[in-house]
């Protein structure tokens, strides 16, 4: 059974290995501001382009550490962020039309849009701390987008640029003794989440407040 079990250990450890050489894909799943689940959309029909650049963007990590082990994380932050964006805009207003393309006059036209939004990634900056002496690891995301956003007569309601800094604090469990850091490392995804939630929040509170006078130009 000694045997047995040592076995497995081994082969444990191989997989955890594998899996750290391949990086581990850490989830990131924000969540939508409460106060704007019950937000009364504004009758405005507006297109939303998000460049592809900040859909796509995937950053990977290097952590080395007594405590915590070798790691090595692949943050797909692009994804979640551009969904949450999508979700606020789609709250905000009465009607979105996703975009693919930036907006021309024709397809303002086309698409009868009051509208336009568009929004590129700016700065997207992770911090991994891990702090030996009482056990805790520290996650905190610098980002910031550059978010556009213009009537239909391509004049312009705002243009800004939004930071924000998200940060978790991960506490190391007793009861495992650091088992799980070693194996699949500290949480750092719910300082991506935070950062994301708190983006998307402040570009919603920009397009409520700007939101009318686009309908009404």
């Amino acid at each position: 059974m000694n045997k047995k079990a040592a076995l497995i250990t081994l082969l444990f450890l191989f997989v955890v290995g594998c899996a750290n050489e391949h990086g581990i894909k850490v989830p990131i799943r924000p969540d939508l501001d409460k106060s704007l689940r019950v937000t009364q959309p504004i009758p405005t029909h507006i297109g939303l382009f998000i460049e592809p650049s900040l859909r796509q963007w995937t950053q990977e990590e290097w952590q080395t550490n007594m405590i915590v082990g070798k790691h090595h994380y692949i943050f797909s932050i692009g994804e979640p962020l551009a969904k949450s964006i999508e979700e606020i805009t789609q709250k905000v207003f009465s009607k979105v039309t996703i975009l693919n393309e930036l907006p021309r006059h024709e397809t303002i036209e086309k698409d009868k849009l009051d509208a336009v939004l568009t929004v590129q990634l700016m700065e997207s900056r992770l911090e991994l701390i891990v702090e030996d002496s009482v056990w805790r690891a520290i996650g905190k995301h610098d980002l910031s987008i550059q978010a556009a956003f213009l009537d239909k007569h391509f004049m312009k309601i705002f243009d800004e640029k939004l930071t924000v800094e998200g940060k978790h604090l991960d506490v190391i469990d007793f009861e495992t003794e650091g088992g799980w850091w070693r194996t699949s490392g500290p949480k750092y995804g719910p300082a991506v989440e935070d950062s994301i939630e708190k983006i998307t929040f402040q570009l919603a509170q920009k397009l409520l407040a700007a939101g009318k006078q686009a309908g009404n130009q």
